[in-house]
């Protein structure tokens, strides 16, 4: 193995065609400075190779210019992956046990991949590579973490069960009436809010997998489909908004009548 490594998870990040240019350039950079400190006798598995790999709409290809890539980064529906690798031979060869590599693998459906990883038995070039590309990534920053984060799951779950209450109890007020059991309430409004919870469950799921998909960890922006991204993340937002405020507004109202009710009974 190399003698220096960093690696680092990449997280919440926006891109487009500007800030891929930016990181090309700097593996392009990084690349020539790799190639200046290998001696002129040196093995020509020390010599180093810059690739781009790009998968998108289920296909994937593996490019060696960044103008190969911005071709298929703009014909594409849907950005899945790109990958920015600098390889030795030596590297290649022995499955990174040696040898120098920069990679920067930015994936929008699998955080786990998205990592940044420099290695080389110079510590100078793995550090200041590494130093330089996250140094570009640091201004690509976006706040979608905080919709993925588990304190929005548990926001999310809390408010469901609220909902699910609400309605159990209003769903049941007025079926009451019209049951001739032994206490109607309380069968009915278990009864509801069973249903209720069980479709929740589902329901739950669902509403976690949509806040990823439109708040997702790395984002591959292009400007003439961009628009459409951006005008469902504004719709998911005041909707939340609306639901939030409906809510809060029905459960006031219910507590006003259910003190109401108390009181005339107390007079």
């Amino acid at each position: 193995m190399a003698f220096y490594l960093r690696d680092q998870h990449v997280t919440n990040i926006i891109l487009d065609a500007d800030t891929l240019l930016q990181l090309s350039n700097i593996f392009g950079e990084r690349l020539t400075q790799l190639h200046n400190n290998i001696p002129l006798d040196a093995p020509s598995v020390k010599k180093a190779f810059f690739t781009y790999i790009i998968r998108f709409d289920s296909k994937g290809y593996k490019v060696f210019s960044f103008e190969e890539l911005m071709k298929y980064f703009n014909q594409a529906h849907v950005v899945e992956r790109i990958i920015f690798t600098i390889e030795t031979g030596e590297a290649l060869s022995t499955g990174r046990n040696i040898g120098a590599y920069l990679e920067l693998c930015l994936d929008s459906k699998d955080p786990n991949r998205c990592t940044l990883v420099s290695s080389s038995d110079d510590k100078d070039w793995a550090e200041a590579s590494f130093a330089a590309t996250y140094e570009i990534l640091a201004k690509c920053k976006t706040k979608n973490g905080v919709l993925r984060s588990s304190w929005t799951s548990l926001g999310i779950q809390l408010l469901g069960t609220i909902v699910i209450f609400i309605i159990s109890l209003l769903t049941a007020v007025k079926i009451t009436p019209h049951l001739t059991i032994e206490n109607p309430f309380v069968i009915s409004f278990l009864f509801i809010l069973l249903i209720l919870s069980n479709i929740w469950g589902y329901l739950n799921q669902t509403v976690l997998f949509l806040i990823a998909k439109l708040f997702p960890n790395i984002e591959f922006i292009r400007p003439k489909k961009a628009q459409l991204h951006w005008i469902l993340q504004a719709i998911v937002g005041s909707a939340a908004f609306a639901i939030v405020l409906y809510i809060v507004s029905t459960a006031f109202t219910f507590l006003l009548s259910i003190i109401n009710e108390v009181t005339k009974a107390s007079t």
